[in-house]
């Protein structure tokens, strides 16, 4: 009964960031089993060939490429690239 109690005492603010930081974990999770990178786009930059900022705008804006608090699928970005 206690645990239902503090449940209920956690306010909206702390709820989302608590679900927040629970969905990025699974998606951490999700990648790490598929061999795959969160990074940023500096990051994105070092690691790909070619890549600059400009080139990455362009290619987010056109490939509607998904982030997690900044940071993007080095997989998705490079098959991003491959498709264009």
């Amino acid at each position: 009964m206690s645990q239902v109690a503090r449940v209920a005492m956690i306010d909206e603010f702390e709820l989302r960031a608590i679900m927040r930081e629970e969905a990025a974990n699974a998606y951490r999770e999700v990648l790490a089993e598929q061999q795959d990178e969160l990074l940023t786009i500096g990051q994105l930059c070092e690691k790909i060939p070619g890549m600059t900022r400009y080139v990455f705008s362009k290619l987010q804006k056109t490939a509607h490429l998904k982030n997690v608090r900044g940071k993007y699928s080095l997989k998705t970005v490079k098959a991003a690239m491959q498709s264009q």
